[in-house]
């Protein structure tokens, strides 16, 4: 048997045996599209996640890390003691924080959605928080009760009694229904924990969130 013949047979062998491997097994014979495969996971379960929360791709970590901080403080915010101050453009700014130092911001602007947010005491510690934060952080200052004595030179904020929550409770893990009394008037919210957005429609006292 001449060597081309046996080097032709070697060849047909080997092309026959792989042949005959599972898509699975041929597929183990390239590391480099394994790689990029097993890099490509989290990418897509992002994309996975903005398609089922309904939010853009680039918010699904900070989605998540709301909805971990409302769990977390799911009790918290029932009971939070808000402090609000209404802004001269007739914004609406509530700041309330935990005893864990989490703080919990709401802001209800003319003609827009409300928009409700956690602020993690860890984010507030990090350097790259101050800056980023500076507009929540004079938010902040301004619900803060003080006095004029203390910062001479500056106006005394209009501050308003903030509602409080009757109830609430959790529907999945993506939404909280609760009951919000201001005054005399009663409104179910609707908090999307994934986008940070609040519907209400006002309701007598007497309902219940279940």
């Amino acid at each position: 048997m001449s060597k081309r013949k046996t080097l032709d047979g070697a060849e047909l062998s080997l092309s026959s045996s792989t042949g005959n491997r599972r898509w699975w097994q041929r597929l183990f014979l390239y590391p480099t599209v394994i790689g990029a495969l097993i890099g490509a996971i989290p990418t897509g379960l992002d994309y996975y996640k903005a398609f089922v929360y309904d939010i853009e791709f680039g918010a699904v970590k900070h989605a998540e890390e709301q909805q971990r901080l409302w769990i977390k403080n799911f009790a918290c915010a029932q009971n939070i003691d808000y402090q609000q101050v209404k802004t001269a453009e007739d914004t609406l700014v509530k700041v309330g924080a935990c005893t864990n130092g989490d703080v919990l911001i709401e802001v209800v602007a003319p003609a827009t959605d409300r928009i409700v947010e956690w602020i993690s005491l860890e984010r507030l510690k990090t350097a790259s928080a101050v800056s980023s934060l500076s507009l929540i952080g004079r938010a902040y200052a301004s619900a803060v009760p003080y006095s004029p004595v203390d910062r001479p030179g500056r106006d005394v904020p209009r501050m308003e009694l903030a509602g409080t929550t009757k109830c609430q409770v959790m529907q999945g893990t993506t939404r909280i229904i609760r009951i919000v009394q201001e005054g005399n008037a009663c409104f179910k919210e609707v908090v999307n924990v994934m986008k940070g957005k609040i519907t209400r429609t006002p309701v007598p006292c007497s309902t219940s969130c279940g």
